[in-house]
C-alpha cells in the first residue's frame, strides 16, 4: 500500500463495553505517565492484553489489506491544565504534523474513548483535506507518518476533556521511507502548519522554565 493513500475510515463501535472497562482498569493501574505541556495532554504508557492487540490488529489489517504489527500505542487525556505554580494554563493543541518520531511507515488508528467536548480531526490525504468529528467509541484511520493531520484551534473550558487510544501499526514488509518521500511529506507538513498558525486562536503553550 502507498501510505500517502492510506484509507481515512471511521469505524463505529470499535470496542465492546467490557473491553473499554478493561482498558480503563489498565490505565488506572499504570504509573508510567508523561505530561506533554506543549500540547497539554497526559499520556499513559499502558500494556494491552494480547486478545485486544489481536482484535485491533485484525481490524487494521482488514482496512489496509496487508499484514501489520502493533508497534506503539498509548492512552492520552487532553484537558486544560494549570501549572504547579498555579499561575499558567496549558490549553490542548494539535497543530499540523506528521509522526516523525517514527523512521518507517505507520498506519494509525485513533480511538476516541470518552469525551465531553467536540474536537474535530483534519487529515490531508494528498487529494483533499477531510474533517472528521468522532463520537465516543469511534475510531479514525490514517497514516500518521505520511498524511499530515491536526485539530482546529479550540480553547477548552476547565471541565472539558477528551480521552483517546492511539494505535500505531507497522507493515510486516517494506517498512521504509526514502529521502525523497520524507522531504515531500515535510514540505506538506510545513505548509499546513503555516496555514493553521495564521488561524485565530491559541497557537502555543508556555514552555519549560517559564514558570
Amino acid at each position: 500500500m502507498n501510505y500517502k493513500d492510506a484509507p481515512n475510515k471511521v469505524v463505529d463501535n470499535f470496542f465492546t463495553e467490557g473491553e473499554i472497562k478493561r482498558i480503563y482498569d489498565i490505565v488506572q493501574n499504570t504509573d508510567r505517565t508523561d505530561f506533554q505541556q506543549y500540547l497539554s495532554y497526559v499520556s499513559w504508557h499502558i500494556e494491552l492484553p494480547q486478545d485486544i492487540v489481536d482484535k485491533v490488529t485484525k481490524i487494521a489489517e482488514d482496512i489496509v489489506g496487508e499484514g501489520l504489527v502493533l508497534a506503539e500505542y498509548n492512552f492520552s487525556r487532553y484537558q486544560k491544565t494549570i501549572s504547579d505554580c498555579k499561575k499558567l494554563w496549558f490549553n490542548p493543541l494539535l497543530f499540523p504534523h506528521i509522526d516523525d518520531a517514527f523512521d518507517g511507515r505507520r498506519f494509525t488508528v485513533d480511538v476516541q474513548l470518552k469525551s465531553n467536548v467536540d474536537w474535530d480531526i483534519v487529515v490531508d490525504n494528498w487529494k483533499s483535506e477531510q474533517t472528521f468529528k468522532l463520537n465516543d467509541n469511534q475510531a479514525l484511520t490514517f497514516s500518521g507518518t505520511h498524511q499530515v493531520h491536526w485539530r482546529p484551534k479550540k480553547e477548552f473550558k476547565d471541565e472539558e476533556f477528551l480521552e483517546a487510544l492511539f494505535l500505531h501499526f507497522v507493515p510486516k514488509f517494506n517498512n521504509f521511507k526514502s529521502t525523497e518521500e520524507k522531504e515531500e511529506i515535510i514540505g506538506k507538513r510545513d505548509y499546513q502548519y503555516n496555514v493553521w498558525e495564521q488561524t485565530p486562536g491559541i497557537s502555543s503553550n508556555p514552555t519549560e522554565g517559564s514558570y
